[in-house]
């Protein structure tokens, strides 16, 4: 578009353009609206076509034993999305997210139906989206939302102690398992009932306070179908220097750095959203899950493949309550807790100085 006109140096007049818009899918994700091109492919325009061979060869691209529904359109247009995308390298997830689109487009358009604003998941296996619900009417409709758009094999809410009309909501909006309890659970026991009921392959763990864009939540699906046990959230791009971080911070980094893995930072399953096998679950123990650093720990130790997949900022976002406002309230002394407990069992299974070497002290001498 153009914008005005201006002198140069010269007294000619020449035309300054701006840059078009980009529209944006909540933060970190962005809208192309250029064509989609990388390495000379116009990958929404072939995305879009193989929408179209898919949608008039459905009946064969499914095999026997698909696990797509003939009623649910929107699992079976994931599994032909996935038989396809694996057939071609790897995008970028801003291309990965418009070509998917463009591949639902092209699949609809071939059936006369509108286009949804579903979104694809590279996976052809069950997932299960686990959500802990406390007093959450104004935000747990929008999580919902975002979860119908994505094919869900299952959608489990643990609604504990609310007073509210988180449960109604639920109920009437959703083709839900709805687990309500009309007493409080504790922090992150209902983590622990979701993926003990869960039939999935892929459990995905939610919290009810404030939706996150189906798009984000792509890329820890991905880790796990790519063989991470646990997906976790990076939080470490909003972190901010090491001086100011919290105590909860500084104690999650050092159960990490206790169990030999640096690398993870101050990324823990305290954090949502994160994924994990439905057979990681199984191993770490149900119960471990109530306790997300004890579980971590346990997870490192038997060699699971832990990792982080993608970064959702939950910090700035979290919801205040009462008990999480100041710098020891009664959430952060809880998780500080949590990981002391986690400490605890690594040194169970560690020994007394977990993965810290003592070469130069010769304990021995102290015998005679």
């Amino acid at each position: 578009m153009i914008n005005k006109k201006t002198r140069g140096p010269n007294g000619r007049t020449r035309k300054l353009r701006k840059s078009p818009k980009r529209s944006r899918i909540g933060k970190g994700t962005r809208s192309f609206k250029r064509p989609l091109k990388a390495a000379g492919i116009d990958w929404g325009e072939k995305a879009f076509r193989a929408g179209l061979l898919a949608a008039s060869t459905a009946g064969t691209l499914l095999e026997e034993g698909s696990k797509a529904s003939e009623t649910d359109p929107q699992k079976k247009v994931n599994e032909c999305w996935t038989r396809w995308y694996r057939s071609v390298k790897r995008l970028p997830w801003p291309f990965y997210h418009v070509a998917a689109a463009k591949f639902v487009a092209g699949y609809r358009k071939h059936t006369s139906g509108y286009t949804p604003n579903w979104v694809l998941v590279p996976s052809d296996k069950t997932i299960a989206a686990i959500v802990t619900v406390m007093n959450e009417k104004d935000t747990i409709a929008s999580v919902i939302e975002q979860l119908h758009r994505l094919p869900l094999h299952e959608m489990i809410f643990i609604v504990n102690g609310s007073t509210d009309e988180s449960f109604e909501i639920i109920r009437n909006q959703s083709r839900a398992t709805v687990v309500h309890y009309h007493h409080p659970l504790g922090h992150d026991v209902g983590r622990a009932v979701g993926a003990k009921l869960a039939e999935s392959e892929i459990l995905m763990f939610l919290d009810g306070d404030f939706p996150v864009f189906a798009e984000h939540l792509v890329p820890f699906i991905d880790a796990v179908e790519q063989g991470m046990d646990i997906a976790l959230n990076n939080i470490s791009p909003y972190l901010g220097l090491f001086s100011r971080r919290d105590y909860v911070t500084t104690v999650k980094e050092f159960v990490n750095r206790s169990m030999s893995r640096p690398d993870l930072g101050a990324n823990s399953l305290t954090a949502i959203p994160h994924a994990m096998k439905k057979q990681a679950a199984q191993q770490i123990g149900y119960a471990n899950l109530a306790v997300p650093p004890k579980a971590q720990v346990i997870a490192i130790d038997m060699g699971l493949k832990v990792g982080s997949a993608a970064s959702v900022d939950v910090i700035t976002r979290n919801r205040l309550r009462t008990r999480n406002v100041g710098q020891r309230n009664n959430v952060s002394e809880l998780i500080i807790g949590d990981h002391i407990e986690a400490l605890k069992t690594a040194l169970e299974r560690k020994g007394s100085r977990l993965s810290y070497p003592d070469h130069i002290r010769q304990r021995k001498l102290t015998l005679h």
